[in-house]
C-alpha cells in the first residue's frame, strides 16, 4: 500500500512495530526517536536516513498558553537536531496561505523572530546579548510562483550562507489522533507534498548544502487510511483546523525563536512578535 503519511513513527507502526534492521525506536516520556540507521531502514521504513522526533502535545484546538512548558521541551529537541555553531539560520515556511490546511509554513513565519536585518540594533538594545541572525521566507506554491520550493530557498541559502535551514511545513497522517496533537522534527530534510502524493523537489543537506531541518504537525488524513473504498486522493482536516494552524504555527515559531535565541527570555521575544 502507498505510504500515505509524513509521520516517520506511523511508518514504523504500519510494519507491526516489529525489529527492524537498520531502525531504532526510543519513547520516553511523550516522546518518540525513529533513527533510520541505513538504506535498509530507509526502505524499510520509506523513509530517508535521518532522525524523527515525535512530540506529543495537548490538542491545539483547546490550547490557550503555550508558556506551560511546552516552549521548553520544543527548544531541546530542536536543539539536538541544530548544528554545534548556528549562529546564522534561514526559516522557511512551506505551503499554501489560502488553503487553511496547508497555512502552518506561512503563518509559522508571522512568529518567526527575524534579526538578520536589525541584529546590531537588538544587541544594543539587549545589552551587548549574542544574537542569532535569522532570516525568514515564505516560499508560497508552485502553482502561484512557478518556481519550485527546493530552488527558492536554495537561491535565497546561496546569497545569505545560513549555517542551517528550518523549514516548517503542514504534514499528512494516517491517524485521525495525531492531527494538532503531535509534532515531528527531523534531521533528514523534507520533500513536500510527500505524504498526499504530490511529490516536489527534496530539500535537504544534499540538495542545498547546509544541515536542514523540518518541523510539522500533521493537519490532513488519507480517506483510503480510513477506508480504502472511498478513494485513494481524498484527504480531510478537522473542522477545528483554523485553531489548529494559528496555534501550532504559534508554539512552532515561538518554539524556533526560544532554540535560537537563548540570551533573550521567552516573554522578551513574545513581546516583539505576539
Amino acid at each position: 500500500m502507498e505510504n500515505r503519511t509524513d509521520l516517520a513513527l506511523e511508518s514504523y507502526e504500519a510494519e507491526g512495530k516489529t525489529r527492524l534492521d537498520g531502525v531504532v525506536v526510543r519513547e520516553k516520556d511523550g516522546v518518540t526517536t525513529v533513527e533510520v540507521k541505513n538504506q535498509k531502514g530507509a526502505d524499510a521504513i520509506g523513509k530517508p536516513v535521518g532522525k524523527y522526533i515525535t512530540l506529543e502535545v495537548n490538542s491545539f484546538v483547546n490550547d490557550t498558553d503555550i508558556f506551560d512548558g511546552r516552549l521548553d521541551d520544543f527548544a531541546e529537541i530542536l536543539k539536538q537536531l541544530l548544528p554545534e555553531k548556528t549562529d546564522s539560520v534561514l526559516v522557511a515556511g512551506l505551503g499554501n496561505d489560502n488553503i487553511t490546511a496547508d497555512a502552518l509554513g506561512p503563518k509559522t513565519g508571522e512568529y518567526i523572530l527575524s534579526t538578520r536585518h536589525i541584529i546590531n540594533d537588538l544587541k544594543k538594545a539587549f545589552g551587548n546579548r549574542n544574537i542569532t541572525s535569522v532570516a525568514s521566507v515564505a516560499t508560497g506554491v508552485l502553482g502561484d510562483t512557478g518556481i519550485e520550493t527546493a530552488e527558492i530557498i536554495k537561491g535565497v541559502a546561496s546569497q545569505i550562507n545560513p549555517s542551517c535551514v528550518i523549514v516548517v511545513d503542514a504534514l499528512a497522517a494516517t491517524s485521525a489522533d495525531r492531527l494538532g496533537t503531535t509534532v515531528q522534527f527531523s534531521d533528514s530534510g523534507i520533500s513536500p507534498g510527500s505524504g498526499v502524493g504530490n511529490h516536489r523537489h527534496e530539500i535537504s543537506q544534499r540538495t542545498l548544502g547546509v544541515p536542514v531541518v523540518s518541523v510539522g504537525i500533521p493537519t490532513v488524513v488519507s480517506v483510503a487510511a480510513i477506508n480504502s473504498e472511498l478513494g485513494k486522493n481524498a484527504y480531510v482536516t478537522p473542522r477545528e483546523i483554523d485553531r489548529i494552524i494559528q496555534q501550532g504555527a504559534k508554539l512552532i515559531g515561538m518554539g524556533i525563536n526560544v532554540s535560537l535565541q537563548s540570551n533573550l527570555t521567552a516573554q522578551d521575544i513574545y513581546a516583539l512578535v505576539g
